[in-house]
């Protein structure tokens, strides 16, 4: 009669094979496979529409790259050159992690070490990723994640190849101190993250070595801590002018410029920062001057923010509403405000009007007046006034100026009322257009 194992017996035999496949899975769960899992939420794909010119004008050009993220309220780096120009800026995380698209705004750029720092918003905190605070070493073990011709998240491995590397972009740029490997950095890949085997960012990914296989290269964490602190991270990147300085050391407002956003508002030299724009700003030391950082880099000019501020004893709350950087700069250092204005025959040809002049303030000392037109400027050592059209144009020219430069001015000044700048008539002796200087301070 046969006999029939029993369900003991079964269980038994099936034993072997489980435990054979729990060996394979610890052997298959490598190191580079716990750091994939770890680091991969805190790295995003960029997709881009670059605005390029052509002959017929300009057109949008689509543009992939990758990104990781730096700080939980969602600030990532990547390659300038991912981003410039860029009409519009999506950030996507892997869809297993993050099904949803995020729209990013330009934080600050620094072409010269082809990184910037761009910003998304979400209601958690986001995943970031842990800076190395060691060298490369050479022929160690390193993971590149990226965004490979669009094939988001793509991993490749390889050994740090060689270190203090320099290479000559097509532009004729030339990046040096980049750390080589032999990592698949393929387009896309621009901006990713180069991991070392702890899961630590020693680079960022950022060129690939033309007609060559396996070398790519990697901007060094060391440089990119350097650059971020001094460059991407300065205040003189921010888009929105508030119009007060502050201390630091302990967040206390050193300066407050009259008739500005923050003076209208009512903040007063010797307030200190408690929270800005909804961002708590108690953290110690370092930590309140970086948040301080971040938070300033990217409010934007024209839309109102909140900040709160200890004065004596007690905390106050005020409201003020950001100039555009140029605007802020203008007024800061010839005390006016200035905005273009389209007149003459056709209505076409632009000109700089002054909309606002502070009191005490250089262009006020020098006579000039809301609604006056400027038709000309003339610095030191040029030759003759020359006719600007933009803000920026003046913007540019005050900019590489010292303080106590004398500036030539030429106005119109529509005195009559009657919409026409008239020159000075032989006769009467009465004109509309006057002369005169602005003290840049």
């Amino acid at each position: 009669m046969p006999t029939f194992p029993t369900s003991l017996a079964l269980l038994a035999a099936l034993v072997p094979s489980v435990r054979a496949q729990e060996l394979a899975s610890d052997r298959r769960r490598t190191p580079v496979v716990e750091v994939v899992e770890r680091v991969k939420p805190a790295v995003v794909s960029i997709s881009s529409e670059i605005r390029t010119r052509a002959w017929y004008g300009y057109r949008d050009e689509p543009s992939a790259g990758t990104g990781v993220v730096l700080f939980e309220d969602g600030y990532i780096i990547t390659n300038n050159h991912v981003v410039q120009g860029a009409n519009t800026i999506q950030v996507t995380f892997d869809p297993a992690d993050d099904p949803r698209v995020y729209p990013a705004v330009i934080i600050s750029q620094n072409p010269d070490n082809d990184l910037a720092l761009i910003k998304i918003e979400g209601d958690e905190p986001f995943h970031t990723i842990t800076l190395c605070e060691s060298d490369p070493i050479l022929g160690e073990t390193v993971i590149a994640i990226g965004n490979a011709f669009r094939h988001s998240h793509t991993v490749s491995t390889g050994i740090v190849s060689g270190l203090h590397r320099e290479i000559q972009t097509r532009e004729g740029q030339v990046f040096s101190n980049l750390i080589q490997t032999d990592a698949s950095i393929n387009p896309g890949n621009s901006g990713g993250p180069l991991l070392n085997i702890e899961g630590e960012l020693i680079g960022i990914n950022s060129a690939m070595q033309g007609m060559a296989e396996n070398i790519g290269f990697a901007i060094p964490v060391a440089h990119v801590r350097k650059v971020l602190a001094e460059k991407l991270l300065s205040l003189d990147q921010a888009r929105a002018w508030l119009g007060f300085d502050v201390d630091e050391n302990d967040l206390s407002i050193s300066r407050v410029e009259p008739d500005s956003p923050a003076a209208q508002a009512g903040l007063q030299t010797g307030d200190r920062l408690r929270a800005l724009a909804g961002h708590l700003l108690t953290q110690v030391d370092g930590d309140a001057r970086d948040v301080y950082r971040r938070v300033r880099l990217s409010i934007q000019p024209g839309k109102e923010v909140a900040l709160r501020v200890a004065r004596g004893s007690a905390e106050r709350e005020f409201k003020l509403t950001g100039w555009n950087q140029v605007d802020g700069f203008l007024f800061e250092r010839l005390g006016l405000g200035l905005q273009v204005l389209r007149t003459g025959a056709l209505g076409e040809t632009p000109f700089l009007q002054v909309t606002s002049v502070q009191e005490g303030g250089p262009a006020g000392q020098a006579g000039l007046q809301a609604g006056d037109i400027l038709s000309g400027v003339r610095r030191p050592r040029w030759t003759q006034m020359r006719w600007l059209q933009s803000v920026q144009d003046m913007a540019f020219v005050v900019s590489s100026l010292e303080p106590g430069t004398p500036l030539e001015i030429v106005i119109w000044r529509d005195e009559d009322g009657d919409q026409i700048y008239n020159e000075q008539d032989p006769r009467t002796g009465y004109s509309e257009v006057f002369k005169g200087k602005i003290v840049v301070r």
